[in-house]
């Protein structure tokens, strides 16, 4: 019996230090897939720190100058040409990694989970400095935009006070300044709608289907206008390119709601002070692999 027992026992022990054995090989073999990954990884933080992501507030939310423009332009294509690139490197790498022991699976899955907090910092900085980059261009086309339309209107006044003083002009003035009036009138009625509680989709729809079509017709309408005198017919030909600008406005304007509904469902706060907290994330990863080593 008791030869048995001592049988067992010296069985059980093999068998520990085989699993021991197996685990000491598979860490090894383990951390020598790990370095081609970390290499790749130490590629990607080296070009994610050129970046200085950690000082991006100061390029968001103030006044938008020429040279912040530029270093958020930078930083959208260094994102995109270099960043996203390395990281597909990293990440193929990254699966490539294969693993025997469930104690070392363990310990791998911290790495492949804070590899996604990684992908998705990196994903989510990339689309916000893009969508901010995006509203500067479309608020500068709107801008540009606003700033045809006072300049026709300029012009349609000066033909109009023109047009005044001619006697001839005067049947052909008022006929047109009819038609625009009642035109200035049916888009007032409308325009009030977009400063209202609808939602963004509902405005952007509003101005697709309701706005843009209106204006359309004000032009047909405006064309249609039987006029001959030289000043009334430049007159209109101004106001013409108001409904224009108005036109490109709207349809811009329609464009910067869908951007900024979508900057606003970003939390930008958490995004940068994640560009503090990705540097050290791997902490957690390394105290388990030393661990793990010092079991086996």
């Amino acid at each position: 019996m008791k030869i048995i027992i001592r049988l067992f026992v010296l069985l059980c022990l093999t068998m520990l230090a085989a699993c021991g054995n197996e685990l000491k090989s598979d860490i090894n073999d383990y951390k020598a897939q790990m370095t081609d990954v970390q290499s790749e990884e130490k590629k990607l933080v080296k070009s994610i720190d050129r970046l200085k992501l950690e000082k991006a507030d100061q390029l968001i939310g103030s006044e938008v100058t020429e040279a912040k423009k530029e270093k958020l332009k930078a930083i959208e294509l260094a994102l995109n040409n270099k960043v996203m690139p390395q990281l597909a490197v990293y990440e193929k790498k990254l699966d490539a990694v294969e693993v025997k022991t469930t104690e070392v699976a363990d310990v791998h899955e911290i790495y492949v989970d804070n590899f996604k907090k990684k992908k998705q910092f990196i994903n989510d900085m990339y689309q916000y400095i893009s969508l901010y980059n995006q509203s500067i261009v479309s608020n500068e086309e709107i801008l540009g935009y606003t700033k045809v339309f006072e300049k026709n209107k300029e012009k349609s006044e000066q033909f109009a006070a023109r047009a005044v003083k001619n006697k001839k002009e005067q049947a052909d003035y008022n006929a047109l300044t009819d038609v625009i009036n009642a035109n200035n009138a049916e888009l007032k009625t409308k325009v009030g709608y977009l400063i209202g509680s609808a939602g963004t989709k509902e405005k952007q729809n509003f101005i697709a289907k309701t706005l843009l079509p209106l204006l359309h017709s004000h032009v047909e309408k405006l064309n249609k206008t039987n006029i001959s005198s030289a000043d009334v017919i430049q007159m209109r030909t101004a106001q013409t390119e108001i409904d224009y600008s108005l036109i490109n406005y709207y349809k811009e304007r329609k464009h910067a709601m869908g951007i900024e509904k979508s900057l606003q469902h970003m939390p930008i706060q958490s995004i940068l002070e994640n560009t503090k907290q990705i540097k050290s994330i791997d902490d957690k990863y390394y105290e388990a692999l030393k661990k793990l080593e010092e079991k086996a």
